[in-house]
């Protein structure tokens, strides 16, 4: 009878134990669902903002910020580590960002060749390669492309952030705005202080050799004509016009300032375009150019301030170039003064 009780006061306890052990169980699964729903509710409030706080060191890899673009607003990672874009290479470059790709001819921009190894190419300007695209397996698409389809594409691969060209009428808008997209608004105030610096130093130079009233034309030179440039369309016009403030022609002003920045100029009139100073865009086949009759009556070539620029090397309009122009200009400005004086 006492070894019966015995047994059943050992069956009652080892049953207690397998109780409180279930209950135990039970309430380490409840907890553990309840941190995964808030961890997804973190996510998603995240998602809904601009900014995504990540100082608190938990994983944010996932996390994701709105990015109010011009074409609407953009679900982007809130810190994104495989970048391609097509054209915006030198924005991306200053604010300390490497993208994986970009187009060949923006990473053959001779003013920051020294920075582009390790970024691939994803094909030409007119032939983007989105075989290419998908390998690198992007987590943010920025691209200037006006093209629906094309814009279709880069969507099915990755967030995509358009900002179509002619977005940014200066570099200050410019870096700012990128610092904005990227989430590096302090990164891109420091470029642009080191950047005014510099740009301060080069109109300086300029001011020693040219007065104030002295003109300044941006010509390129084809088979058959010229083409006239403002300051918003490469060749070299954000460094001559905007960043070293350079005095236009006001027939310049008035036909290349605005939303048209450029157009074709006959041999015959090319006069009325011709400043006291000539930028000329030239190719290789017409280097050292000799123009006929019209073009050796104008002022400045009589002058001997016209400045041939090679195509490959002033066709680029980004920040990085226009710093670079602008540092280079000046140095051409003085150095052909002081030839001039000889």
């Amino acid at each position: 009878m006492f070894a019966a009780k015995k047994r059943f006061s050992g069956l009652l306890l080892m049953l207690a134990i397998i109780m409180v052990l279930a209950a135990c169980s039970s309430g380490t699964g409840s907890t553990a669902t309840e941190q995964t729903s808030a961890a997804g509710t973190e996510t998603t409030t995240a998602s809904s903002e601009t900014n995504t706080d990540t100082s608190s060191g938990s994983d944010n890899s996932n996390a994701t910020r709105i990015y109010k673009s011009l074409s609407g607003d953009v679900e982007i990672p809130a810190e994104p580590k495989r970048i391609v874009t097509d054209m915006y290479v030198s924005d991306l470059l200053a604010l300390g960002v490497k993208p994986v790709g970009a187009v060949q001819y923006y990473l053959e921009n001779p003013f920051y060749a020294d920075q582009v190894e390790g970024i691939e190419s994803i094909g030409d300007r007119a032939a983007v390669s989105m075989e290419k695209v998908i390998a690198m397996n992007p987590d943010l698409i920025i691209t200037y492309s006006d093209q629906a389809s094309e814009i279709e594409s880069y969507q099915k691969i990755a967030p995509t952030v358009v900002i179509p060209y002619g977005t940014f009428t200066n570099v200050h808008d410019e870096i700012r705005g990128f610092g904005e997209l990227m989430n590096k608004s302090e990164e891109a105030e420091a470029w642009l202080k080191t950047y005014d610096e510099r740009i301060e130093a080069a109109r300086a130079k300029v001011k020693t050799v040219i007065k104030p009233e002295e003109t300044f034309s941006i010509l390129e030179v084809s088979d058959k004509s010229y083409y006239g440039y403002g300051d918003n369309f490469g060749r070299g016009g954000q460094a001559v016009y905007s960043a070293l403030q350079l005095a236009p022609l006001e027939i310049t002003k008035k036909e290349l300032m605005g939303d048209t920045q450029w157009k074709e100029i006959s041999r015959e009139v090319v006069g009325d375009y011709a400043g006291d100073h000539i930028f000329l865009t030239v190719g290789e086949n017409n280097k050292n150019y000799q123009g006929g009759a019209i073009w050796q009556s104008l002022p400045a070539v009589k002058n001997n301030q016209v400045y041939e620029l090679l195509e490959d090397r002033y066709w680029y309009f980004d920040p990085i170039a226009i710093q670079g122009q602008a540092e280079e200009f000046a140095d051409m400005i003085v150095e052909r003064a002081e030839q001039n004086r000889k």
